[in-house]
């Protein structure tokens, strides 16, 4: 995906650039399209106001299918939205405000509804849901799909036609839409994890990324306590084949539903700590970081919208979420790393229940990223891990801050100095107080 060609034939009232694929940060949301402009443009600045790049709208709606003949995926989702204009008006407020917007698709059958699923053995008929594809992105200006492959088309009838047609239909869709418009980003909701889904081959799908499923669950069950820290290790480290060809998350609405049980809300202690040590392992892992609406205010998900009042009771936790989306974007050009291809998870102690790794891009001071997360309920005041250089290194964000939290201790996690003196495969070492459920990142000034 590149950002500096294929502009849109029809957009001249919309200059919008999509941001390159390493610097995405997704928020998946839900806008109602009924709401009014003076709403819609406060939900739209809280947001942006995070420091996310893109928001994956969830329709508010189940799309409609008439009875009796097939619709295509993006006609029915624009109904999911309340028509193209309510989409548009959303698209619109989204860009003026620096946010791409990318939106769900799925090419599924709805049965009882749809009793003749479309031949998508033909070419004609391929060509025609292809060519809708590529109209519907010019004329909402929308600027990355999410693609439920359901695999990989619910439109093929499995008992009388191969799913390769499936798969084949996603091809020739994907890759006509990357040669009519090099600045859109295409996602697969997939649950097999088939590097094909993103692969550039033959063989390959042609997306730029898809969701990692091996991600997401080892790191909550980790968080709760059920899994070992070699899964959290194997997790970060996980791979499509590159670092930005997947899509991490500890929380999404295919999880938690489109409205939670306020009553498992997290505002004790422990599950405030566990919430924020997810969205602090998103923002610090390899991959394009996704976010729920509702995170940044404790509501496990839950995305009605009586929460957004409520912003108020939480207001630490969106200020926790913007510090980390800004060490992710490199807003104060120490933390490149954290944008760079460059892993190293250099420490894994399952006794202590902590993980250490590094980030980079070309390395050294600035770029050169160490996060330590700590998995469990103790806080450590002296534990020793590697470092990839000696010398001063500066706590750019500790998750334990108080001033996140009027629950959170506030744990004295301080700036640390290496030494030259090997460790965990590092060439120096230094001692790190971390505070419970906790994740600190440190880099040096260049």
């Amino acid at each position: 995906m590149t950002s500096d060609d294929s502009r849109r034939p029809d957009s001249a009232d919309d200059d919008f650039r999509m941001p390159p694929i390493a610097g995405l940060v997704i928020y998946q949301a839900r806008i109602d399209p009924a709401v009014d402009d003076e709403r819609r443009a406060a939900i739209l600045d809280h947001i942006a106001g995070l420091g996310v790049t893109a928001i994956e709208l969830i329709p508010c709606a189940p799309p409609e299918v008439p009875e009796g003949q097939y619709v295509p995926a993006h006609v029915s989702l624009e109904r999911a939205f309340g028509g193209l204009e309510s989409l548009r008006r959303i698209v619109t407020g989204a860009h003026s405000r620096g946010l791409a917007v990318i939106v769900d698709v799925a090419y599924q059958r709805r049965l009882p509804f749809v009793t003749a699923p479309p031949d998508i053995g033909s070419d004609e008929v391929r060509g025609h849901i292809v060519r809708e594809a590529v109209r519907w992105l010019r004329d909402t200006h929308v600027d990355g799909l999410r693609h439920d492959m359901a695999p990989y088309t619910d439109l093929v009838d499995a008992a009388g036609l191969d799913r390769s047609a499936g798969w084949r239909l996603i091809r020739e869709m994907n890759q006509a839409i990357r040669e009519e418009y090099g600045d859109v980003v295409l996602i697969a909701y997939d649950r097999h994890g088939n590097a094909q889904v993103t692969s550039m081959d033959e063989s390959g799908a042609l997306f730029h990324a898809q969701w990692d499923l091996l991600f997401v669950h080892p790191i909550r069950e980790a968080i709760n306590g059920l899994q070992p820290m070699a899964d959290v290790r194997d997790a970060i480290g996980s791979s499509f084949g590159d670092t930005f060809s997947r899509v991490i998350y500890t929380e999404a609405d295919e999880l938690t539903g489109a409205v939670a049980d306020k009553t498992v809300d997290p505002v004790d202690w422990e599950s405030s700590k566990r919430v924020t040590l997810g969205i602090g392992l998103v923002l610090t892992s390899p991959g394009i970081p996704m976010l729920l609406q509702g995170q940044e205010v404790l509501s496990h998900g839950t995305i009605c919208e009586s929460r957004w009042r409520e912003t108020a009771a939480q207001p630490g936790i969106a200020d926790l979420v913007r510090d980390l989306v800004r060490l992710r974007r490199n807003w104060n050009d120490t933390t490149r790393g954290l944008s760079g291809h460059g892993l190293d998870v250099f420490h894994c102690n399952e006794d202590a229940r902590v993980v250490a790794w590094r980030r980079w891009a070309d390395g050294g001071p600035g770029d050169d990223v160490v996060v330590m997360a700590n998995f469990s309920a103790t806080a450590l005041d002296s534990y020793r891990i590697g470092m990839p250089d000696d010398g001063p290194w500066r706590l750019r964000f500790s998750s334990d801050a108080s001033s996140y939290s009027p629950l959170f201790g506030g744990h004295p996690t301080t700036d640390v100095y290496a030494e030259l003196v090997p460790r965990d495969g590092q060439p120096a070492a230094t001692d790190v107080s971390i505070g419970p459920y906790s994740l600190v990142v440190f880099s040096q000034d260049r």
